[in-house]
């Protein structure tokens, strides 16, 4: 069944316009990010560890998700592209525009699983072969990783085409409603367990910290910003979550004026979940941003190989001799174990 009432529908403006506003002082930002994290890989080891090539590689979804949202959205108001859009929406252009919406939000979800179970482990579980491999992880099966998951999720929304515009001064995009229904639980299920899933991360995270208080290092305590800054990025994904129970529900429900209404709130959503990673990163990761601060001041990078954040934590008197062994044979000098990022 289409939603065939699409065309008498008005959907609000001012989320695209909010989303303007958030774009202009935000986009500009995250690349001037973006870039100085590119340059200090090509400088310091700590910049070359799991936890940036796994950030890195959130940074691109969401340039990717800013920049494809820009081309199938606002751009389509420019004449010449709206008449190609509309001539060739049977080429996937239409079904592009409308699953390339969740193909993205499952690849930010896995990248924020991804980060949180690296700082889990690290912090908690330094001495554990599997924290090891995850820890020597090569760049190349990181970024495989990263986006072969998230693509094999998607599968079951990348292979529907039968999408249309309802017409050539509108644009809107109808879909069947039973494809509607399906991707908007899917969507809700994902970031549910997305949701979950970090949260249990961080519930034995900060139950770990309040048991080992006493015996926090300096090295331990710079892991553990960078575990608040995730957190604060997971923050967004729990506003993501109530937006798709909403969609959910009305989809459920066949209430197609509140459906058109949330899809109308989408930039916004969208703009929330991307453009809050610079600011965690500017406000929430003082060595980052100390190297941001010379890029914009055209500075050179003072960065010491020596300082990779590390830990080193009470759990080693716990830690199994087999994990002991690894981690001395992965280091140069025999102490302090210490574990890169």
């Amino acid at each position: 069944m289409s939603d065939t009432t699409a065309a008498t529908l008005v959907p609000p403006t001012w989320p695209m316009m909010m989303f303007y506003g958030m774009s202009i002082v935000s986009l500009p930002l995250y690349l001037v990010v973006f870039v100085c994290l590119l340059r200090l890989r090509y400088v310091s080891k700590t910049y070359n560890s799991t936890f940036y090539s796994i950030l890195l590689q959130h940074c691109i979804a969401d340039l990717l998700a800013m920049l494809i949202f820009f081309v199938t959205n606002p751009m389509r108001t420019i004449p010449l592209i709206r008449e190609f859009f509309f001539n060739y929406q049977s080429f996937y252009i239409a079904a592009a525009s409308y699953n390339s919406i969740y193909y993205f939000l499952y690849i930010r979800c896995t990248g924020i699983i991804f980060l949180s179970l690296q700082r889990y482990f690290v912090i908690c579980c330094p001495m554990l072969q599997f924290t090891y491999k995850i820890q020597n992880a090569s760049k190349l099966t990181i970024v495989v990783i990263y986006w072969i998951v998230p693509t094999v999720i998607s599968a079951v929304v990348l292979k529907d085409t039968d999408f249309s515009y309802d017409s050539f001064e509108r644009m809107a995009i109808i879909a069947d409603q039973d494809v509607i229904q399906r991707n908007t639980l899917m969507a809700l299920v994902v970031v549910g367990l997305t949701c979950i899933l970090c949260s249990l991360a961080y519930g034995a995270l900060f139950y770990y910290i309040r048991k080992h208080t006493a015996g926090l290092s300096r090295s331990l305590r710079r892991e553990l910003h960078l575990a608040f800054q995730v957190f604060v990025l997971l923050l967004a994904f729990f506003a993501i979550l109530v937006y798709y129970a909403f969609q959910n529900y009305f989809s459920q429900t066949h209430n197609t004026g509140p459906i058109f209404y949330m899809r109308a709130l989408y930039p916004v959503a969208n703009g929330l979940l991307s453009y809050i990673n610079p600011f965690c990163i500017l406000f929430l990761n003082r060595d980052l941003a100390r190297q941001v601060i010379k890029t914009i001041k055209c500075s050179k990078y003072q960065v010491s190989d020596a300082q990779v954040s590390g830990n080193v934590t009470t759990s080693t008197k716990r830690a199994s001799k087999k994990g002991i062994d690894l981690l001395r044979r992965s280091s140069e000098e025999p102490t302090p174990q210490v574990l890169i990022l």
